[in-house]
């Protein structure tokens, strides 16, 4: 009877300590866990913001080519492409030059400041604004 209930208070001793190593364990993994999801998923949004930039710029471009658009198209095209995948602070500036060969282009610049758009704090992102550039020739009639 007695090594029964010495080998009862053993089990107990080691289930205790057991316990207490899978809590110093969760205390660990669990920052870390949160860690790299948190930061997945910021320099995912990261990347998004950088390519919705690009892509507005070419597509504000692209609308500017056309003989007789406006300024105001173009800001609209841009401003359309951005706020479907959620930017909603940005700068889009139209210029329209001449380039050295004589022939008249468009270019559409885009600023999308992270931070700004960006609903958790910044930790990884060291640039926080992203800018997209495109420049395009006008078509001629």
């Amino acid at each position: 009877m007695n090594s029964l209930k010495s080998s009862k208070s053993q089990r107990q001793r080691q289930s205790k300590r057991s316990k207490g190593a899978v809590s110093v364990e969760f205390a660990i993994c669990v920052p870390v866990l949160f860690s790299l999801l948190f930061g997945c998923y910021e320099i995912a949004r990261a990347n998004m913001m950088h390519h919705a930039a690009q892509s507005a710029a070419y597509e504000g471009a692209r609308v500017g080519i056309i003989p007789g658009a406006t300024d105001e198209e173009i800001r609209e095209a841009s401003n359309f492409l951005l706020t479907s995948v959620g930017v909603t602070v940005f700068n889009v500036n139209v210029q329209n030059g001449i380039s050295a060969d004589g022939v008249e282009q468009v270019t559409v610049e885009i600023e999308v400041p992270f931070d700004e758009n960006f609903r958790m704090g910044t930790f990884f992102v060291t640039d926080p604004t992203f800018r997209g550039q495109c420049t395009l020739n006008r078509e001629s009639l």
